[in-house]
């Protein structure tokens, strides 16, 4: 692009520059080093090169993130490995689609806050994964531990929690 004529006004020629850009956020900053654009010194218009686009990209999302106090794309994929789930079954799971998904862990789309807030319940309370595959049907042993179905108990001790940690549906649910 470098020396060729200024796509937007067809008068200048761009000029390329390497260097820190600066992006803020909410009040935020965030400086990219070594970020390439072709500046048209007609009508003071830049584009940014394809490489610094793409190269940036998952850095800006994962700066978002960080300022929206959203989970990283890696902690998602935590969250999913430790549920024992491919990116199909949370999916389906939860909704939004398997490519949604993919690209909230690879960290190319950042999800919505209900998403997050969805995936941060998972987390912290793995059991609430049978109410959104709307499997109600527990047992309850003898020292007050509840046992989950047997496909979910092979996938981790997570699975098993005490009824005080349970919420008031969970208990009425493992006592029908």
């Amino acid at each position: 692009m470098n020396g060729e004529k200024c796509p937007i006004c067809g008068e200048g020629t761009l000029k390329k520059t390497i260097g820190p850009e600066t992006f803020t956020y909410k009040g935020e900053a965030l400086t990219v080093p070594d970020y390439v654009t072709y500046a048209c010194p007609a009508c003071d218009e830049a584009i940014v090169d394809n490489i610094s686009l793409k190269e940036s990209g998952k850095l800006l999302k994962d700066f978002q993130r960080k300022v929206d106090n959203l989970l990283t794309g890696e902690q998602i994929k935590a969250i999913r490995k430790k549920l024992g789930l491919t990116q199909e079954e949370l999916a389906e799971i939860i909704g939004g689609g398997k490519k949604a998904l993919a690209r909230y862990e690879s960290g190319k789309v950042c999800q919505s806050r209900g998403m997050d807030n969805l995936l941060r319940i998972l987390d912290a309370c793995p059991y609430t994964l049978r109410v959104l595959k709307k499997d109600y049907h527990m047992a309850v042993r003898s020292e007050g531990k509840v046992l989950y179905p047997n496909e979910w108990q092979q996938k981790g001790p997570y699975y098993t929690q005490t009824l005080e940690e349970c919420s008031t549906d969970t208990k009425e649910a493992a006592y029908g």
